[in-house]
């Protein structure tokens, strides 16, 4: 299922800062509305993807194909990018799960050991890795279902006297909702924004791996495609907010130990009511689980971004010594490239890692809304081709297109909402780099375009000014483009009629 890569970090490390700004009811809000979100995308990505599967997947092809190549450009290496950063993110956020919160030697060399056993996986036979990937999996989910019905469980014991987990009485004291910034309902209203804004992270890249895992299911029918993405959202969504609600009745929102202090990301709201409830070896059983769970996503988004980096060398818009594979069919130069960003977890040697993980969360997040955001335009213009083509749709969701027109909306609020982190936290005594993140991921995406569509300026002018001057003979036309082709096509009609350019027709005589 797609929820293994992403089922993790956003969802057990995460939620605890989304819960403290707005509350239990806002954390649910927020879930059920991203997951909306996520299936208007879904869909319209699948959409595609059903008349025109690829072979390199849905990451990038499609905007290739129905945006422009410098959208296209820009967006795949933008993604790219994001899906490397991904593995820092995973592994600051296993040292923010266990504690590690300020800079020191031990946590310079656990990073490390992660860094390595991460690389290692990656660096296995493909055979191996599926395997291990399999059982990964399982272990997460089987995590996430544990800790849900150990959440209810503590739940409804704390009905009984003597309870220390609040359980349900979380919703009445201190209440459903917080407030975040400023008092009363404005407060409550920025609250549930910065709820939804801190949970994107765990819907980051699952529409375009939802449809890339549907695409590689060769054996069955293209509209099995859409079939497959909507099972997996269904089943997404429900894990998501069950987690969410068990989340809500393990910690109160008012508890300090969820931001760190107010410092940024903090323990897992599971991990709080674990360790209240006095309960032997929980805490840590727990701990472990989630460890790890961050460990095996960050192993899965290295080797997500290897394979894009290498599909994009195989398709010839990376240079192809990424695409050079080994004998167990592993693109060991496309993984060692990806596998440097993991050096950006050592960040926290300069900051505490709950800020670190604030930087990473916020430049992934807006490195993702701008994806969906070209995947809803990419989706516009294929439905334009098909509308001029006059060619009957095989598979069309109910809420398209007005799904996309929606999640272009919110894309653009979201971005703009990160961006105004900036200006809007230095008033509020909060911290104004969590808006610098979303400000060069938004430049780093007009840089990759504007590159691109500047070198490819130049080699266009510099090809014209290296082709030979053309004649027009005639009425035929030459392609500016193409001028050596269609100097080719012109001799190639004079030599079939030599007897027009070299002699005239001498008339019939008269016959009387």
């Amino acid at each position: 299922m797609t929820v293994g890569p992403t089922l993790g970090t956003g969802l057990f490390v995460g939620s605890g800062q989304a819960l403290a700004a707005g509350g239990p009811a806002s954390l649910i809000f927020a879930y059920l509305f991203l997951s909306a979100l996520v299936y208007c995308v879904t869909t319209a990505i699948a959409e595609v993807s059903t008349h025109s599967v690829t072979r390199n997947g849905a990451m990038f092809a499609h905007n290739y194909h129905y945006t422009s190549n410098h959208v296209g450009f820009a967006i795949a290496y933008l993604r790219w990018i994001g899906m490397s950063l991904l593995v820092p993110f995973e592994i600051t956020a296993g040292m923010v799960h266990t504690g590690l919160w300020e800079p020191s030697a031990s946590l310079a060399l656990r990073m490390g050991a992660v860094m390595v056993v991460i690389f290692f996986f990656n660096m296995l036979p493909e055979k191996l890795f599926r395997r291990s990937q399999t059982v990964f999996t399982g272990i997460k989910f089987l995590a996430t279902i544990g800790l849900i019905i150990i959440s209810f469980y503590l739940a409804i014991r704390a009905s009984q006297p003597r309870a220390i987990v609040g359980g349900f009485e979380y919703w009445i004291t201190p209440g459903p909702f917080a407030e975040f910034l400023l008092l009363g309902d404005l407060g409550r209203f920025l609250g549930l924004l910065f709820c939804v804004l801190c949970s994107v992270v765990s819907f980051t890249f699952l529409p375009e791996l939802t449809v890339q895992i549907a695409e590689d299911r060769d054996s069955e029918p293209g509209n099995s495609i859409f079939r497959y993405t909507r099972n997996s959202n269904v089943v997404t969504f429900i894990l998501y907010i069950l987690s969410t609600l068990a989340l809500t009745v393990m910690a109160p929102f008012d508890d300090q130990r969820l931001t760190n202090q107010g410092r940024g990301a903090g323990l897992s709201p599971y991990m709080v009511g674990l360790i209240d409830s006095k309960i032997r070896l929980l805490p840590s059983l727990a701990g472990g689980l989630i460890f790890l769970s961050s460990v095996a996503s960050g192993r899965t988004f290295l080797n997500l971004a290897s394979r894009m980096l290498s599909s994009l060398a195989e398709t010839g818009h990376a240079p192809a010594m990424f695409m050079i594979r080994n004998r167990w069919n592993v693109p060991y130069m496309s993984v060692a490239i990806s596998a440097g960003f993991t050096w950006f977890c050592f960040l926290c040697m300069a900051t505490t890692s709950s800020e670190v993980y604030n930087y990473l969360m916020f430049f992934i997040t807006t490195i993702g809304c701008v994806s969906w955001l070209c995947s809803c335009l990419a989706y516009l213009q294929f439905r334009r081709v098909v509308r001029k083509s006059e060619i009957m749709p095989v598979h069309r969701s109910f809420v398209q297109p007005f799904g996309t027109y929606f999640a272009m909306g919110t894309c653009v609020l979201l971005i703009a909402l990160n961006l105004a982190q900036v200006t809007v936290a230095p008033r509020h005594g909060l911290n104004p780099r969590n808006g610098i993140p979303a400000h060069v991921a938004l430049n780093l995406f007009g840089l990759l375009y504007g590159g691109h569509r500047f070198i490819v300026a130049v080699r266009k002018k510099a090809a014209q000014l290296d082709s030979p001057v053309v004649e027009y003979r005639g009425d035929v036309d030459v392609d500016e483009d193409h001028p050596q082709e269609q100097v080719i096509e012109m001799e190639e009609v004079q030599a079939q009629r030599p007897e027009e350019s070299s002699t005239t027709p001498t008339p019939n005589p008269v016959i009387s």
